[in-house]
């Protein structure tokens, strides 16, 4: 019915019917949570959280036999009327050539190959407002200004995929930046995956280089231009008669670019020649993080269990934080489309001298169309 109305929408404004309709398509996620020590000094709170609801349309038409067209725009969607979730802001959009049996260039503002490095095993609570690992660990960036390749995943070996992306700087630098950007690849992220559904792995290895992200456990509100390395697997157990069990992990490591001294960022100054007042722990800044999971679908039934632990290490001269999260979600999928969930997850800061645990429970209802 979507896409009926879709074409109708189409036709009225002039274009061809002929053309390929775009694909409308979403996510609502609510849920309801229960978060003790919310801001870490012991206060509780009673949440309704929108959980990266989204919209948004996508699309490919086929140009010639080995040209397509693909494009993609997607809305953030404040499903609870507040929060971290600003109504129609602007999440992954591109358009891009699609070279047949080759790959894809992509030109816009999207996700970071080092982000999505990260699949489908490797964080079992992505985009809950409290526990997804933005809000834990370096990387978890959406780019603008890029231009992306992504091969095909049979170019040369099947399931195995190169994509790279550089970002144009247009001296958007953070204010740790060492060098004016307003060069190509100014940032640069990129991977390399393989994945074998027929013996139930998938790996990648994430590089970025020059990349601004965020040490969420440092202090420091600024994001900082930065390299990190990631790398992450998943096994199916399944195939070795484990029916429903996979196992996955991740691992990275970041670090500032050009690591700027001490000397540099008492002295930065901005365009205008005003002092900038900057924490000087950015100079020696290192990340350490990683995590493992467990997910068991029970076998013919809805009900699926997970777990997982993760740690960030952030250090810097004189000094050292180390974050730690551990928790479980229980799935009751009604079909492709919808699930109810819960979750009960403990994070723990090692640099808190009282309240240094923070506990969040939950139930919800994603789904999507």
């Amino acid at each position: 019915m979507k896409k009926v109305l879709l074409a109708a929408a189409v036709a009225s404004i002039g274009f061809s019917a002929a053309h390929a309709a775009p694909t409308l398509y979403g996510r609502l996620n609510v849920s309801l949570n229960q978060v003790d020590n919310n801001n870490w000094k012991g206060e509780n709170q009673t949440q309704l959280n929108s959980n990266a609801s989204r919209i948004g349309v996508k699309g490919e038409e086929k140009l010639t036999d080995n040209l397509g067209v693909v494009y993609q725009a997607e809305w953030a969607i404040s499903t609870d009327g507040s929060g971290s979730d600003t109504d129609l802001s602007a999440r992954n959009r591109f358009i891009g050539l699609k070279f047949n049996k080759i790959g894809t260039l992509k030109a816009g503002n999207y996700d970071s190959y080092f982000k999505t490095a990260a699949g489908d095993y490797q964080d079992i609570f992505n985009d809950d407002t409290n526990l997804d690992i933005t809000k834990t660990m370096f990387g978890e960036e959406r780019l603008k200004n890029v231009v992306g390749f992504e091969t095909d995943k049979d170019l040369l070996i099947p399931g195995l995929r190169f994509n790279v992306m550089a970002e144009m700087g247009e001296n958007n630098s953070s204010n740790y930046s060492t060098k004016k950007r307003n060069s190509f690849g100014d940032g640069v992220s990129t991977s390399i995956s393989y994945q074998n559904d027929n013996a139930g792995v998938a790996v990648a290895l994430a590089g970025n280089f020059g990349v601004a992200g965020a040490y969420n456990h440092s202090g420091i509100k600024d994001k900082i231009e930065s390299d990190a390395y990631r790398l992450t697997g998943s096994y199916d157990f399944s195939k070795v008669g484990v029916n429903g069990l996979v196992l996955g992990a991740l691992f990275q490591y970041a670090e500032p670019s050009d690591s700027p001294s001490a000397q540099v960022l008492s002295n930065a100054t901005n365009e205008k020649g005003e002092s900038l007042k900057l924490d000087p722990k950015a100079a020696s800044l290192e990340e350490t993080s990683w995590l493992v999971q467990a997910t068991y679908a029970i076998p013919s039934t809805p009900w699926a269990i997970k777990g997982q632990y993760q740690q960030a290490k952030t250090e810097w001269t004189g000094d050292s934080r180390k974050f730690d999260q551990y928790g479980i979600g229980v799935d009751y999928r009604l079909n492709k489309q919808a699930r109810f969930y819960g979750v009960l997850a403990q994070q723990k800061r090692d640099w808190e001298k009282s309240d240094d645990k923070r506990t969040v429970v939950g139930a919800g209802m994603s789904y999507s169309f």
